[in-house]
């Protein structure tokens, strides 16, 4: 039976960024990935500066803007007649398409020695012993020293390691499509973000002259008469959106994903752990998912080589990832969850855009703890008092 260092189910970032790294340490990895190349993805296809540098590490930088991507500058909010509009004090945002992205990074692991990307191969079970993990695939066995689950938010890792934690938080779901703009509009340089009584709108910059129109909203928002409806429905209710889209083409289908909240019970156990959102999602509000599952990424490869490397891997011997995760992402978390709570008050909602728009300096120092360039602590009580009305 074959016989690798890591089996890692899932092909998309979090997967391939780990897969990566792996072979950089001289470790031979399996990505088993159900879907084939190119692909869509619903996904707010935002990244972060910190996961642009992410991306510049694993020298994909230049591919990926060769793709089409964008950059952004920062982010606007615009909750009725009040905006606010923030610059990243450091680096740039990108947004690019999944299917570009996604393309990029099964190419590179394609030209990765050490890395066995096996595109159309499903994850059927897994059993773990002492001495390894034995992985049933459409392919057939292999036999592996650890398992990385990053399979998504439906994640079937997660599930058979009795990871998952139900969610009692509200059910919001993501709606998307593409847009190619008519002449004479632009793109923008920032993700503008569209706050109403129920749904939010993001408007982010994916190729030339085009963007990726995202919604965010409860199920019941939906309506029963098709996806496409919906969006119609949503973009004529907010007329800056609706006067941006005047003459666009839409570009596909729209698309569904939701309840977006995954919460979990641990990142890891025996000889396993997890990446990306089979370890947990939030919300896509602030446009971190990508950019922390590459930040974390490095992390899952750095912490697994170490305990390939002392022949260990058990729970304890993998707790500096679930330690290390949580310190990565902690700020980043607790600051969506801050915001999301002011944005379902929207009184509250419009003071927070209209301290934002009154003191760009916080709004810098808000988008640097959202792009990995702060910790919530140099915000300062007094700044989030300023900024909650507290």
């Amino acid at each position: 039976m074959e016989q690798v260092d890591a089996v890692i189910v899932g092909g998309g970032v979090a997967g391939c960024a780990v897969a990566l790294r792996l072979a950089r340490h001289g470790r031979s990895v399996v990505v088993l990935e159900r879907g084939r190349y190119p692909r869509e993805k619903v996904c707010g296809e935002g990244l972060m500066p910190h996961g642009v540098a992410q991306l510049a590490a694993l020298g994909m930088l230049g591919p990926v803007l060769q793709s089409g991507a964008r950059r952004f500058e920062g982010i606007a909010w615009h909750i009725g007649d009040t905006s606010a509009i923030g610059r990243f004090p450091e680096g740039f945002g990108l947004g690019v398409r999944r299917r570009h992205l996604d393309a990029a990074f099964a190419q590179r692991c394609a030209e990765t020695a050490g890395v066995d990307l096996r595109l159309g191969a499903s994850l059927r079970s897994f059993t773990t012993d002492t001495a390894g993990v034995t992985v049933a695939t459409d392919d057939g066995p292999v036999r592996a020293r650890a398992i990385v689950g990053a399979d998504g938010r439906g994640s079937l890792v997660r599930k058979q390691l009795g990871l998952a934690a139900t969610s009692t938080a509200s059910r919001r779901y993501g709606l998307r499509n593409h847009f190619r703009l008519a002449a004479g509009r632009s793109e923008g340089v920032h993700v503008a973000v569209y706050a109403s009584d129920r749904v939010e709108l993001y408007v982010t910059p994916t190729g030339p002259g085009e963007v990726n129109l995202a919604a965010l909203c409860a199920k019941e928002d939906l309506g029963g008469d098709g996806l496409d409806a919906a969006l119609a429905r949503m973009i004529e209710a907010c007329p800056p959106v609706a006067a941006l889209l005047d003459g666009a083409s839409p570009v596909g289908e729209a698309g569904l994903v939701g309840p977006l909240r995954r919460e979990v019970s641990g990142v890891i156990a025996d000889r396993a752990l997890l990446v990306g959102d089979a370890a947990g999602f939030v919300d896509a509000i602030t446009g971190e998912g990508m950019s922390l599952a590459l930040v974390t990424a490095e992390l899952a490869a750095d912490v697994l080589h170490g305990a390939l490397t002392a022949g260990r891997l058990d729970r304890a011997a993998l707790a500096p990832y679930a330690s290390g995760r949580a310190r990565l992402t902690r700020d980043q978390t607790l600051l969506t969850e801050i915001i999301l709570w002011g944005i379902r008050h929207r009184t509250l909602a419009r003071h927070v855009v209209r301290q934002l728009g009154k003191h760009p300096d916080l709004f810098g120092r808000v988008l640097a703890v959202n792009s990995g360039h702060a910790a919530l602590a140099d915000l300062g009580l007094r700044r989030l008092a300023t900024l909650l009305g507290v």
